[in-house]
């Protein structure tokens, strides 16, 4: 009983001194030096997931979340389609989201975007409100009302949507002098 006190003491000690030495060790180690084991330890953890493998290597605490709550069945993911540019890839909750909601997921989207590949160039995002209704592909439904809920027009996962010009309203005022 005696050598198998003696020996936990031991391995207490040792493990102590481990954490002492690893401790030290980490108090030596700059802020960048930290920053950095951090982030290649979760891309490690992340490219590793099968559910979180397919996100970018700076991914924020958002997209992981989202990416989540879709895996969970709580969001949806909808492909915003522009002219000549890439797909964009933006997950909303599936209940109770409006075509509001989808506009500034979009924003947020296409910012983060923009950030990851160091474009700096300044979207007027009211002038593509005012300019630009969304689309439902599939179906061709247009989302006009910001209040509507976005299933009311189709939109379910991996629906498509794209960007389309507001037709212009004919003033009265032109009306009048066509006589």
């Amino acid at each position: 009983m005696v050598k198998f006190l003696k020996c936990q003491c031991m391995d207490e000690t040792a493990e102590q001194d481990t954490e002492t030495s690893l401790d030290e060790e980490i108090a030596k180690l700059s802020h960048e030096d930290l920053l950095e084991i951090t982030q290649s330890s979760l891309r490690r953890l992340i490219t590793a997931d099968p559910l979180l493998k397919d996100l970018p290597v700076d991914v924020t605490v958002e997209e992981v979340l989202a990416q989540i709550a879709v895996a969970q069945g709580q969001s949806i993911t909808v492909v915003v389609t522009r002219y000549s540019e890439s797909p964009l890839n933006v997950v909303i909750s599936q209940r109770g989201t409006t075509v509001l909601d989808l506009k500034k997921a979009i924003k947020r989207s296409f910012t983060l975007r923009q950030q990851r590949q160091r474009i700096k160039t300044k979207i007027s995002w009211r002038y593509v409100w005012r300019t630009f209704h969304l689309q439902n592909v599939q179906n061709g439904q247009v989302m006009r009302d910001d209040k509507k809920e976005v299933s009311e027009y189709g939109i379910a996962n991996k629906s498509e949507i794209r960007f389309v010009k507001r037709l212009r309203k004919e003033s009265s005022h032109s009306l009048r002098h066509a006589d």
